[in-house]
């Protein structure tokens, strides 16, 4: 192990900023080296303590790092444990990091820090019995830990047991009653069951607690938009914007709103891609009323949309997506559209399509369906059982698991006669399409496909698309063609709540899950629907 020398000009403070500098570089044998000599002449020196078990821990010795982790632990019970500082270095190595934490709970088994940092380690990678398990065990030695309570409550939820979860964040609450983050989960859970009476009140006693906290004051304007109430969500919808690396553009440019809003003539205006493929598609129908108030609309989208949108009304130009933002006088998200309009539910701008596939490209694709031995007689129906994890966005890997599901659980689709099923199912849940279940013959023909514009001519094709809520469901219902959405049950706000129709999309038709997780009578209510659109397409050929 590297000494270090005292008499040399370096300090120890350069020594350790140059070991945390080897740790964030994942140098883990540099940083335990540098750090390694600092604690062998300054034992007590917890941040090169730290450092050092870090850098053990990391390159897979867990066993030689767990007594060092726990001594950082018991020498600041202040902290949380420094597992949670391992999880942020090493994300991505669920692996290594179990059995650092399998390490350190062998060596203090009632380590409470520990016990919740593992736990919401489990929670994080999905093991969630396992999660519920641990709290439960913490919560009988400790049961006023409000924040056990609401991870407990978080875990609950993700299982799909919304009313056990209320109690625990319900708990958190009445223990920490001055705290805002089980309050916070509670209005959500609230939300949605659709109680959005009493989501607001907690929203707002959330608030209270906690008035800058950006989350909680948009988790309060998806409450809103969720119950309906557009016009009164808008202006805090944009703090999604302030959260974490969403901000890209200069706030002063937002585009305002527009009633009466400054004067587009000659203007150009740049509308921006946020995360999702899906929201940039539904929100495209607001760039023709910006091109009526004599705005130049640029639309700065993904590669992935770039074809799509290349003909789309009221667009004057496409940015290349990896240059620097073009010269403009307002920028908008496509997300704050509706803001600027001062959308309402009476006044959403739902005229189908706004879209249209390229005729040539729908041309080739025609040929290519046949070419597969894609019959010409019968339904047609395109099918998306998955979306994007979207790992980068915090939360929303969750989110993606609940309405997600399998290829297996479309089954009883395939027992309805004179349908033929194609898939236009892309990223890793595509090869399922490998092995549909039984009596689900499925094409699939998304090997070929670049972009969203060879998607649209593959709809084009068909009679209907059945999906669950992912960018295909916005894209079928924007080309005005027919589209059974199989919705979760913690639905996104935009699909509303108890409704089996949108005001976004006149030819979608929603089919939600009545418990969380279950998607067996949301397919046998969707194979009943398709059975009725195959009879009648029979009766016309007839």
């Amino acid at each position: 192990m590297l000494a270090v020398n005292p008499n040399t000009a370096e300090s120890p403070q350069t020594w350790l900023l140059a070991a945390f500098e080897h740790l964030e570089a994942h140098r883990f044998a540099a940083a335990a080296a540098l750090a390694g000599g600092l604690v062998a002449a300054a034992p007590d020196d917890l941040r090169a303590g730290l450092v050092l078990a870090l850098a053990i821990a990391a390159q897979g010795m867990a066993d030689q790092a767990a007594p060092l982790l726990q001594r950082i632990s018991r020498a600041r019970p202040d902290y949380p444990h420094p597992g949670r500082d391992l999880r942020a270095l090493l994300p991505d190595q669920p692996a290594l990091l179990d059995a650092q934490f399998v390490a350190c709970r062998a060596l203090d088994p009632s380590d409470p820090r520990l016990a919740f940092a593992y736990a919401e380690f489990l929670h994080e990678s999905d093991r969630l019995e396992a999660a519920a398990a641990l709290l439960a065990g913490l919560l009988h030695d400790r049961p006023t830990l409000a924040p056990a309570h609401n991870l407990l409550g978080m875990v609950l939820s993700d299982l799909g047991e919304p009313e056990a979860a209320i109690a625990q964040f319900r708990i958190a609450v009445d223990c920490a009653p001055t705290e805002a983050p089980a309050l916070s989960n509670l209005g959500l859970t609230l939300r949605h069951q659709g109680r959005f009476a009493a989501a607001l009140a907690v929203y707002d006693a959330a608030l209270a607690r906690s008035p800058a906290d950006v989350r909680i004051r948009l988790n309060r304007a998806v409450a809103l938009l969720a119950a309906g109430r557009l016009e009164a969500a808008w202006a805090d919808f944009e703090c999604r914007q302030h959260l974490s690396g969403t901000q890209l553009m200069p706030p002063e440019r937002l585009l305002p709103s527009l009633d009466p809003g400054p004067d587009l003539t000659g203007r150009t205006v740049l509308v921006t891609h946020e995360s999702g493929f899906g929201d940039t598609i539904q929100f495209v129908r607001y760039l023709p009323m910006l091109a009526a108030r004599g705005a130049r609309v640029l639309a700065w989208v993904p590669s992935e949309l770039t074809r799509l949108l290349h003909d789309a009304p009221g667009v004057a130009g496409l940015p290349p997506p990896d240059a620097p933002p073009p010269p403009f006088d307002w920028h908008c998200p496509f997300c704050s559209l509706p803001r600027a309009f001062a959308t309402t539910l009476t006044t959403i701008p739902a005229h189908v399509p706004y879209l249209g596939a390229d005729p040539a490209l729908v041309t080739t694709w025609a040929e290519r369906l046949t070419a597969q031995g894609l019959p010409a007689e019968g339904l047609r129906v395109g099918l998306v059982w998955a979306g994007q994890a979207r790992p980068w966005l915090p939360g929303f890997t969750a989110v993606d698991r609940r309405r997600s599901t399998t290829l297996a659980n479309f089954a009883p689709l395939g027992e309805v006669p004179c349908v033929h099923f194609v898939s236009l199912q892309k990223g890793p849940a595509a090869r399922q399409a490998r092995t549909p279940p039984p009596g689900l013959a499925l094409f699939d023909p998304m090997e070929q496909v670049n972009d969203f514009a060879d998607t649209a001519a593959i709809v084009a094709n068909l009679d209907v698309v059945v999906a669950v809520d992912t960018a295909v469901v916005h894209l079928a219902g924007a080309l005005g063609k027919p589209v059974f959405l199989l919705n979760r049950y913690d639905s996104c706000w935009r699909w509303l709540y108890g409704r089996s129709d949108s005001p976004w999309y006149p030819s979608l038709r929603i089919f939600r899950q009545s418990r969380p997780g279950d998607w067996a009578p949301v397919m046998a209510e969707a194979a009943r629907a398709l059975s009725v659109l195959a009879d009648r397409r029979q009766a016309a050929a007839l």
